[in-house]
Order: C-alpha cells, then sequence, then structure tokens
C-alpha cells in the first residue's frame, strides 16, 4: 500500500506547464537562474503556499526547510528535494507542485527604430508587437522600415534571421503574432528613402512607404513644375554589387492613365528625375 501511495505522490508532484517563447519545452526542464520567481504549492496544506524570488545568491525560503539552494535546478529536481526535507519532519509523503510564476532570467532584446531600445524580461504569451510595445512602440523614422528577429541557432553559434511582417499580408506567415523566444532579438530598421529631383515643385528626399510608385512620388514633391515634361520622367536605380545607376524610362501618360504596368513601384535608394520639355 505504501508503494501505490509514493507512485501516486510522484505521479501529482510533477507539473508539467507550458513556457511560451521556450523552443515547446516544457518548464519542468528549465533551469532556474536567478530573480525567476517560483510559486511552490503543498497538496493539502494550503498555509505553505509561497510565491518566492530567487535572490541573487541563489536560494529561496520555505516554510520549515529553511534556505534552500535552487539555482541550477530544473522545477522537477526543486519538487523532489523539498518534499524530501519536508517529509523528514513534518509531511510524511508531502506532495509538491513548484512552478514559474515569472521568469525573469529569460529575456528577449529590441533595438533600432524603437523609442526605449533594450533588454526585457520575457513574459507569458510575448510575440513581436507585444516585444516592440514594451519598448514603447516604432519612432516616427522607423514606420515604413523593415522589422527582423534573430534567433540562436540551436546546433552552431550565431543567429538565424527571419523577416518580420507586421501588416500581416496574407501571403506571409511570418507576422506580428510571432511568439517571442529566449533571447530573441527585435530589431525596427530605419524607414527607407526615395528621391525626387528636376523639375517638380519641391525636389528633395522623401520617406519610402508602402506600395510607393512614381505618380505618388511626384505628387508627395508637388507635381510638374512649369517645365517639368511628363514625356522625360526617369528612375535611376542602384545596381547591386556595381558602381552606377540603371536608367529606366517612365510612361507617364501611361500611368496617369491608370496603367498598373506603367507606375513603376519605387524601391530604396531610387531617384526620380523629371527633366525639362524639349523646344
Amino acid at each position: 500500500m505504501k508503494s501505490i501511495f509514493l507512485c501516486l505522490c510522484v505521479f501529482f508532484s510533477v507539473s508539467m506547464v507550458s513556457m511560451p517563447g521556450y523552443s515547446g519545452e516544457s518548464t519542468e526542464q528549465y533551469t532556474v537562474n536567478v530573480n525567476d520567481v517560483l510559486e511552490i504549492n503543498v497538496l493539502g496544506h494550503d498555509n505553505l503556499k509561497t510565491v518566492t524570488p530567487v535572490a541573487h545568491d541563489g536560494t529561496i525560503s520555505f516554510p520549515y526547510i529553511g534556505v534552500l539552494n535552487v539555482k541550477g535546478m530544473n522545477l522537477s529536481e526543486i519538487e523532489k528535494e523539498i518534499s524530501k526535507r519536508l517529509s523528514v519532519s513534518y509531511i510524511k509523503y508531502a506532495v509538491v507542485s513548484v512552478t514559474l510564476s515569472s521568469y525573469k532570467s529569460m529575456r528577449f532584446f529590441v533595438y533600432g527604430e524603437v523609442k526605449t531600445p533594450g533588454k526585457y524580461d520575457l513574459e507569458e504569451n510575448m510575440t513581436v508587437i507585444k516585444a516592440i510595445s514594451s519598448a514603447e512602440g516604432i519612432t516616427p523614422d522607423g514606420i515604413y522600415g523593415r522589422v527582423k528577429l534573430k534567433r540562436r541557432l540551436k546546433d552552431k553559434p550565431g543567429y538565424e534571421e527571419i523577416a518580420i511582417d507586421l501588416k500581416n499580408k496574407k501571403e506571409s506567415n511570418l507576422n506580428a503574432d510571432m511568439p517571442i523566444e529566449n533571447d530573441d532579438i527585435v530589431i525596427v530598421e530605419r524607414s527607407s528613402s526615395f528621391f525626387v529631383y528636376g523639375e517638380v515643385e519641391n525636389p528633395g528626399k522623401f520617406t519610402l512607404e508602402d506600395n510607393m510608385t512614381v505618380l505618388k512620388a511626384i505628387s508627395l514633391s508637388g507635381g510638374f513644375a512649369k517645365y517639368g515634361s511628363p514625356d522625360r520622367v526617369k528612375i535611376l536605380r542602384t545596381i547591386p554589387g556595381k558602381t552606377g545607376y540603371q536608367s529606366i524610362k517612365v510612361d507617364m501618360k501611361g500611368a496617369v492613365g491608370g496603367k498598373v504596368d506603367k507606375d513603376i513601384r519605387l524601391e530604396p535608394e531610387d531617384i526620380v528625375v523629371v527633366l525639362e520639355g524639349v523646344l
């Protein structure tokens, strides 16, 4: 009968709960560290329920057993150790469960164009958008910037880089709801730019918004100036790996006439040039 009861004790002492963002592993195997907060319960003894942080020396304090060094132990090991110590003099066959109330030793980072970049504690159900919110949101300079997530590789040094779609476009499954894992780095890049020069009312540098086209770009720059010619519009575009620019002639009449394929979509650092009409 004793052996059956002991088996039941072992069964009930296991506390398996999922830790969001911990590679799909259970908190049972999570290694406890300084500043983690543990919740400890003893079956049938509500008065012993304890919520305690792990002190800087790696210890916790629990009624009837005093100080216990838990740093580097997993939850199952802590359960067994507390049960063992309670069983010596206070509760025979103590059934103990230990869960993580919070896990401040797990962290993530947010850098780039956010208001308060830095290191943050990994909380429950943390996602990319919540991570950016923790950093108080994106600055005006990053509204149209790319967002990426860097995650440690599991089997070798280094990081993999994952492009994130904050707008949750249908064609992308790597969206803002993507869960954050321990040591993830979220980076919000500065918005890209393009330029409009020549015979327009307000030439200069502009933020490359989503789906920016030549027609929209010229509109942003105030439209054609007095001598600007719709027949003499071109895009200067950098060529990857080479110096100089590729010159792309723009069919403005087609773009104005509603031909979508003629209203060329701009890329980062494109230069739209509007020349004078030929007399």
